[in-house]
């Protein structure tokens, strides 16, 4: 190998570091690092759908959670028994006009994120999953109170 040769190599190299350099620091400006942990966001989903919520800093945060978790795609193929071990089991939707509104059939799951607290909170969050025929959740909507 000639020193043209070794340099040419020296080059090259530096060129490739300077290039995952370029593309690590992209990926990190863009959000690109972190990773979502689904069984964290369903334990914290699953917390916030039991806890009593007092004031509306309570219901805001637990429409951003569910928000979040939504936007995240923590359900995306998930069976319902998945779904009930995870967050417990929601409401029929035959029950809740929301549902209907929303295209949702009467056997999917509403989810009210929260119950009354002693405080005035307004509306709570609501969250509703859509299953498909083999029980896999296929859709889901909220309303956010945020």
């Amino acid at each position: 190998m000639t020193s043209a040769d070794r340099d040419m190599m020296r080059a090259m190299h530096r060129f490739l570091i300077a290039v995952v350099a370029l593309a690590l620091l992209l990926l990190a400006a863009c959000g690109g690092g972190t990773t979502v942990n689904p069984t964290e966001s369903l334990a914290r989903l699953r917390t916030a759908i039991d806890s009593p919520v007092s004031t509306n800093e309570q219901g805001q945060e637990n429409s951003r959670l569910v928000e979040q978790s939504l936007e995240e795609n923590v359900f995306d193929d998930m069976m319902r028994s998945e779904v009930e071990e995870a967050i417990g089991r929601g409401d029929p939707c035959s029950r809740h006009p929301r549902c209907a509104e929303n295209g949702f059939e009467p056997d999917d799951w509403f989810y009210t994120v929260g119950q009354m607290g002693e405080g005035s909170v307004g509306a709570l969050p609501i969250m509703i999953l859509g299953f498909d025929r083999t029980g896999r959740v296929v859709r889901s909507w909220n309303l956010s109170t945020h």
